[in-house]
């Protein structure tokens, strides 16, 4: 069996989309190996974010991202959180960030 080693501490971040249909990548953090990374809605959007692994996925008019209503929460395995672009339906709203670090 396999022994998990807790971390040391909790990475938090933010990000919002400045512009609806203008999506943005997120900062560069590197994810330790094993870990993952949340993102989650803003409680207080009224739209939705979208999610993808490159600017023209991450579109909120496209079909190949992720859809995240307010509240809800996706997490992803990737090496580092800049791996992964968001948009919105309404200017302005965002994500948190978080993961073991």
């Amino acid at each position: 069996m396999a022994r998990h080693t807790n971390l040391t501490s909790i990475y938090t971040a933010q990000k919002n989309v400045i512009t609806s249909g203008t999506p943005v990548q997120l900062d560069a953090f590197s994810v330790p190996s094993g870990t993952t990374l949340i993102i989650q809605a803003k409680n207080n959007n009224t739209g939705n974010i979208t999610v993808g692994n490159s600017s023209d996925n991450a579109l909120n008019t496209g079909t190949a991202h992720t859809k995240l209503a307010n509240g809800q929460a996706k997490g992803f395995q990737v090496e580092n959180a800049n791996a992964i672009w968001i948009d919105s339906t309404v200017s302005g709203e965002g994500v948190e960030i978080y993961c073991e670090n």
